[in-house]
Order: structure tokens, then C-alpha cells, then sequence
């Protein structure tokens, strides 16, 4: 019988190290975010923001899960969700600027002059607008 139970120390002490380093690393992504958030280096609203606060709450969370700490692993996946909610937001506001974009492009490029001036993309790509609008 004791080397049954010599042998479920042994998993639980392996669980319990992976766990700490789970932890630990958690917790640095969470500090190094904030750190490089203050500094300028990334933006509240960047993805890769989003990303190590979404990573470093994922571990701090499984890791406080596997020691019991409850209200840590609530808080610290909490952390993990808001990130996620974070990044998708960011996406989303992207891609609706991104369309906007597009459709500017198009309804400029279909939309002639009324005085017969060019058009703001002939002009910055370098284009004689005198030769355009003579066509």
C-alpha cells in the first residue's frame, strides 16, 4: 500500500510543479503586459494586448484551479474572457473599418468629378489629371 500512495505524491508533486510554473508564467505575460501597455509599446487595443492578458489569465487560472484557489481561478479566467471579449471587439471594429474603407474606394473610383476634377485617388497615385479628365 505505500507504494501505492508513494506514487500518487509523486503525481500529485508533478501536478502541483507544473502548476507553479503554469502560475508563474501567467503572471509574468499579466505584469509584462501592463508594463509594456505603460510604456507606450502596446495599445489597450491591439490584439497582441489582448492575447498575453487572454494567455496569462488562462494559465493563472488552471494553475490557482489545480491548488483549489477558487476565487484566484475565477478571477484570473475572468481576466481570460475580458481579453477574449477584448480581441473580438477589436476584430470586429476592424473589419467594419476596413469595409468603409472599400466602399469609399469603390464610390470614389465610379464617381466622376461634377467640374471635372480629379478625383483624390488620381491625384495621389501620381496620374496627370489634366489627361484624365480629357478622355
Amino acid at each position: 500500500m505505500s507504494g501505492r500512495r508513494s506514487a500518487e505524491y509523486e503525481d500529485i508533486e508533478e501536478h502541483g510543479m507544473i502548476a507553479a510554473a503554469m502560475g508563474w508564467i501567467g503572471t509574468i505575460g499579466s505584469i509584462s503586459a501592463y508594463i509594456l501597455l505603460s510604456r507606450g509599446q502596446l495599445r489597450a487595443t491591439s490584439l497582441r494586448y489582448s492575447a498575453l492578458n487572454g494567455i496569462a489569465g488562462g494559465l493563472g487560472g488552471c494553475a490557482s484551479a489545480v491548488y483549489g484557489a477558487w476565487p484566484s481561478a475565477a478571477s484570473n479566467l475572468l481576466w481570460s474572457a475580458v481579453a477574449v471579449y477584448s480581441a473580438i471587439t477589436t476584430l470586429r471594429i476592424r473589419r467594419a473599418q476596413a469595409a468603409r474603407a472599400q466602399a469609399a474606394r469603390a464610390q470614389d473610383s465610379s464617381v466622376a468629378h461634377p467640374l471635372g476634377l480629379a478625383r483624390a485617388s488620381e491625384v495621389s497615385s501620381g496620374l496627370d489629371p489634366t489627361l484624365l479628365n480629357a478622355a
